[in-house]
C-alpha cells in the first residue's frame, strides 16, 4: 500500500495499516505533518457536531486517542513517545452570550444527548468555577467533559513514527506527478525520483486532495478553506478549557463561502493561548489579512475580556480540505480501482484520524466496520459531481481537462490514451499555423504529455506561465522552481525540450510542435553558459 500524504489522516492510516500486516509507504510532497497538521489547534472534539455519521465517527475516534497512545508508550517507542502527543483531555465548554443562543445551545445540547454525548448545563457559580476569566456577560453555557486535545505535528509524529516501527517507509519530497494504468487499475505512481508501485494507493492529501486525484485521472470535490490563529505570548493559567461560543458550531456547518468568526479559545502546555477561528473560501490564498484576525480578535475578547490586555506573540493560517455536504471521504474510488481516498475532514482531521483509520482498515480487509461507511462514499453528488465555483486556480491547473482526461499539469495517464485529445502540430513541412484573434501566429506544444497552445514570438517561460504553470523543475530537495531572473542569468527555469535538457526557459523562443518535460534537478547546474541556440534571435537579451 501506498499512502499519498503525511499529515495526521496519512500519519493515522499508516500506523494502523502497518500493525495490520500491510505493506506500508507513505509518500508526501514535502515534509511530514507539514501543511494542514501544523496549521492547526490539535481539537479532539464531540461538541461541535449534530447527530449523525460525523458525530459517530468522532466518538469512534475519542475513544480510540487514549487508547491508541497506551500502545504506542506499551511498544518499541516508549512512554516518552507517547507523551510527545500532548495528550489532555481538559473538556470543552461552549457559551452562549445572547438569549436566542441559549436557547440554541441548549436545544443541541438535548440533540446531543440522544446520541451519547455528555453535555452538563452549567450554572453561572459552576461556569465561574470553572473559567475564572470568563465574561459575565452569558446567557448558558454546557460543558463537553469528552472534548480533548494534542499537538497536532507532534501527535502525527508519533504515529508515523509507530508505523515505521511497525515496517512502513516514510519518503518526504515526493510529489506524484502522473498516474499509471494498466487494464483500467491504477498500478503505480510517477513522482520526482522514481516510480512507486502497489496494489492500493490512498488519497490523503487534505486540501490537495482534488489536485492530486485529477493527476492521478479522477475528479475530486474537495476544496481548500481557510482559517486563521492568534498566539499569545505565555500566559500565567487563563483558560482551563477548550471554550468557545455557540456561533462556533453554526460557522463550521455553514457553507457560505465568505468570511465566518467566532471565539474559540484554549491554552497550550506552553503556556500560550490560541485564538481562533475563521473560515473563508479563497482558494490557495495563504496571505494573512488583518482584518480578519481582528475579527476573530475580538469575539476572543468578548468571550475572555482579559485578553484585550494581553500581546499577541503571531499568527498563522492554513487549509483545511472542505466539501460542500460536511462529511469526509473515506473508501476506494469506483472510477480508478486501485486508488482509496481518506480526505475532506475540513478543521477536524485531528479528532478523526484515528477513526477514519480504523474504517478504512475494516474496509480494506473485508471486515464488519464499527459503523456505517456508506455517508462517507466516494461517488455521491457531493464529491464526483462538478460544480460551477469548485474549481480553484490550483485545482484548475490540475484537474483533468474534462473532455480529455489530460491532466493540466501532471502528465498523460500511463496507458491511457486521451480519447480526444488534439497531437501536437508537427514541426516542419506541412504545418499551417493559424493566427490568433488578437493577433501572433498559434503554436501547439506538448508539456509533460500533455496539449499546451503558445503564441509565436513568445519564449517558453512565457507559453509555460500563460497556460498556468509556474513550475517546471525540482531541485535535489524537492523544491519548486520555475522563472526567476528571466534575463538567462540564473538557472531556475531550466526544462528538458524535445530530449535536450538544461534549455533555460526564460531565453529559447517557443516553436511550433515543441516537446517540454519538467526536469527533477539540472544535469549540469551552474557551470556552463547557455548554448549559443538557447539565444533569442534578433539580439534580444
Amino acid at each position: 500500500m501506498v499512502i499519498l500524504g503525511a499529515g495526521i489522516v496519512g500519519a493515522a492510516c499508516a500506523r494502523e495499516l502497518a500493525h495490520a500486516g500491510f505493506d506500508v509507504t507513505v509518500l508526501d510532497r514535502a515534509g511530514a505533518a507539514g501543511a494542514t497538521t501544523a496549521h492547526g489547534e490539535g481539537n479532539i472534539l464531540v461538541s461541535d457536531k449534530e447527530p449523525g455519521p460525523e458525530l459517530q465517527l468522532a466518538q469512534l475516534s475519542r475513544d480510540l486517542w487514549p487508547r491508541t497512545l497506551e500502545s504506542v508508550a506499551a511498544g518499541p517507542l516508549g512512554q516518552t513517545a507517547a507523551a510527545r502527543a500532548e495528550w489532555a483531555a481538559k473538556g470543552g465548554i461552549v457559551v452562549a452570550t445572547t438569549a436566542a443562543g441559549a436557547d440554541a445551545l441548549h436545544a443541541f445540547a438535548d440533540r446531543q444527548r440522544t446520541a451519547g454525548v455528555r453535555a452538563e448545563p452549567l450554572t453561572r457559580a459552576q461556569l465561574s468555577h470553572a473559567e475564572p476569566h470568563i465574561t459575565a456577560e452569558h446567557t448558558a453555557a454546557v460543558h463537553y467533559p469528552d472534548d480533548a486535545q494534542v499537538q497536532p505535528a507532534a501527535a502525527a509524529t508519533v504515529l508515523l513514527a509507530d508505523a515505521r516501527a511497525a515496517g512502513a517507509r516514510v519518503h518526504t519530497c515526493q510529489e506524484v506527478r502522473s498516474a499509471v494504468v494498466h487494464g483500467g487499475r491504477l498500478t503505480a505512481v510517477r513522482t520526482d525520483t522514481g516510480r512507486h508501485e502497489a496494489e492500493v494507493f490512498l488519497d490523503a492529501a487534505g486540501p490537495w486532495s482534488a489536485g492530486l486525484s485529477a493527476r492521478l485521472g479522477v475528479f475530486l470535490g474537495v476544496h481548500p478553506r481557510r482559517g486563521e490563529v492568534l498566539v499569545t505570548t505565555p500566559l500565567p493559567p487563563t483558560v482551563f478549557h477548550k471554550v468557545y461560543d455557540a456561533d462556533y458550531v453554526d460557522a463550521v456547518g455553514s457553507g457560505d463561502g465568505t468570511l465566518q468568526t467566532s471565539a474559540v479559545v484554549e491554552s497550550t502546555a506552553a503556556g500560550t493561548v490560541l485564538i481562533g477561528s475563521s473560515r473563508r473560501r479563497v482558494g490557495f490564498d495563504d496571505r494573512l489579512r488583518p482584518e480578519v484576525l481582528s475579527a476573530v480578535a475580538a469575539k476572543a475578547v468578548r468571550l475572555f475580556p482579559a485578553l484585550a490586555r494581553v500581546p499577541a506573540m503571531r499568527a498563522y493560517g492554513g487549509f483545511r480540505p472542505y466539501v460542500t455536504d460536511h462529511l469526509p471521504v473515506i473508501g476506494p474510488d469506483p472510477r480508478l480501482p486501485g486508488l482509496w481516498h481518506a480526505t475532506g475532514h475540513e478543521g477536524a482531521g485531528i479528532g478523526l484520524s484515528l477513526g477514519t483509520a480504523h474504517l478504512l482498515r475494516t474496509l480494506l480487509l473485508d471486515e464488519t466496520p464499527p459503523l456505517d461507511p456508506t455517508p462517507f462514499r466516494v461517488d455521491r453528488p457531493a464529491v464526483t459531481e462538478v460544480t460551477e465555483g469548485s474549481a480553484t486556480p490550483e485545482q484548475s491547473a490540475n484537474r483533468p481537462d474534462m473532455r480529455t482526461g489530460a491532466p493540466g499539469s501532471g502528465g498523460l495517464l500511463e496507458g491511457a490514451k486521451p480519447p480526444d485529445a488534439r497531437p501536437a502540430r508537427p514541426r516542419g513541412k506541412g504545418a499551417k499555423p493559424r493566427r490568433k484573434p488578437g493577433g501572433g501566429t498559434e503554436l501547439h506544444l506538448t508539456v509533460d504529455g500533455a496539449p499546451v497552445q503558445g503564441t509565436q514570438g513568445q519564449t517558453l517561460a512565457a507559453t509555460l506561465l500563460t497556460a498556468g504553470r509556474t513550475s517546471w523543475r525540482r531541485t535535489t530537495t524537492s523544491a519548486p522552481r520555475g522563472l526567476f531572473c528571466a534575463i538567462g542569468t540564473c538557472f531556475d527555469c531550466l526544462v528538458t525540450v524535445n530530449g535536450e535538457p538544461d534549455v533555460r526557459a526564460c531565453r529559447r523562443r517557443a516553436a511550433d510542435g515543441d516537446v517540454l518535460t519538467s526536469q527533477f534537478r539540472s544535469t549540469n547546474t551552474w557551470q556552463r553558459p547557455a548554448p549559443d541556440r538557447d539565444r533569442p534571435r534578433g539580439g534580444a537579451r
